[in-house]
């Protein structure tokens, strides 16, 4: 099954150092967002490469790329289970939690999503597969699930972000409801799964809500939980053995990718599954290496982690783009599907890290100052969350 990006979208991880005033990046989880951003670009770019160039010499060897939203997954519930944990049973910072959900996700996607949905509206043959209607394209702004292909295909993971903020912020309202309400949400989707009660396909409403990729959001869950224990340090030996046949598990899946695409388990729910629990034993692994710098990762992937979330939500639409520069006349003859998969992979990184930095930055920057100088002091809890609100999942 053909698999578009996520997710929660992306954040800015950070852990709490021994005084509870200090923290600094988790920065092996910030090279991880950024190495799962680039698969998934890598991954949905060969879609345009084969329609309109041909078919890439080395074959799909990044067919197992679509997995970064697998990642992106554990990931959005470890960040959100970290950051706010102590804010459980404090229904007063229940608007604080879903005010920054918003300005985390909403602004970056509103800027791609308006202009790219106003463009397949006033001129329909540019996004013939869409069918977008007005109605449609509303939905879509206000990250509704809805059946048919949407105005960014990708942000059907944001939807699965929104369905699991609802639930989450339960938790906050009152501890034991909101984790009775994550428990049977979460058995809803286990017997959605057993039973086959709606067919193993993403792009479904239903599954938005009762889809077994939300139980990505409770691995990730389960990595915040083992990772807080006090047993954890002593656990160093194990998890880091234990990432070795995660490792060598997930180059053999994307060995099977390669060959024989998605149905190398049989199953999507299977195969999804399987790279939840890869991820997760990986993301033990991360976290339990020393966290220092490391100039060279973090001038590169750590970089190219903090864009990551732009980088998910324009690569398919500046892939779009870039193909029809290379169909013009004068330059087709040169394009190779190598060389064009090339550029487009280039064109989409650059244009993330130089949106990140000058558009979506300050842009977070000041709704977040916002939103700190509207609360009251007392409240703000700044040296809490281990996590930076100030950019996504």
């Amino acid at each position: 099954m053909a698999r578009e990006n996520l997710i929660d979208p992306i954040l800015a991880v950070k852990t709490t150092q021994p005084s509870p005033s200090r923290r600094s990046e988790i920065r092996t989880l910030q090279y991880g967002r950024g190495i799962a951003a680039l698969l998934v670009c890598l991954f949905h770019t060969y879609g345009a490469i084969e329609k309109y160039f041909g078919v890439m010499p080395g074959g799909r060897i990044f067919n197992g790329g679509h997995s970064g939203v697998e990642f992106f997954f554990v990931l959005s519930g470890f960040i959100i289970f970290t950051a706010h944990r102590r804010d459980f049973g404090q229904p007063s910072r229940l608007g604080t939690f879903y005010r920054k959900r918003a300005i985390r996700v909403l602004p970056m996607f509103w800027l791609v999503v308006v202009p790219l949905g106003a463009l397949f509206l006033f001129v329909p043959s540019l996004g013939a597969d869409r069918a977008l209607t007005f109605f449609k394209y509303i939905t879509d702004l206000l990250l509704i699930p809805r059946s048919g292909l949407l105005t960014l295909a990708p942000a059907w993971t944001l939807q699965h972000e929104v369905i699991f903020y609802l639930v989450f912020g339960l938790v906050l309202y009152n501890i034991k409801v909101g984790f009775a309400a994550l428990g049977l949400w979460q058995g809803a989707c286990f017997i959605t799964l057993i039973f086959g009660l709606t067919p193993q396909d993403y792009m479904l409403p239903i599954n938005k809500f009762f889809g077994f990729y939300n139980f990505g959001f409770i691995f990730g869950i389960a990595v915040a939980v083992l990772s807080q224990s006090r047993y954890f340090g002593k656990m160093r030996p194990v998890l880091l053995g234990l990432s070795v046949p995660a490792l060598l598990a997930l180059i053999t899946l994307f060995i099977g990718e390669a060959r024989s695409g998605s149905s190398v388990l049989g199953s999507s729910a299977r195969l999804t599954l399987s790279y939840f629990t890869i991820y997760s034993s990986i993301m033990l692994a991360l976290l339990i290496i020393p966290n220092k710098p490391r100039p060279l990762l973090d001038s590169t992937l750590g970089v190219l982690g903090g864009a990551s979330y732009v980088l998910y939500l324009i690569h398919e639409p500046m892939t779009s783009v870039v193909t029809k520069i290379l169909l013009a006349p004068a330059l087709k003859p040169f394009a190779r599907p190598e060389i064009a998969y090339s550029i487009m992979i280039i064109i989409s990184v650059v244009s993330a890290l130089f949106l990140h930095h000058y558009v979506e930055r300050p842009i977070l920057g000041f709704l977040n100052q916002r939103l700190r100088s509207s609360r009251n002091p007392l409240n703000q809890q700044e040296n809490s969350p281990i996590v930076s609100q100030s950019l996504p999942v």
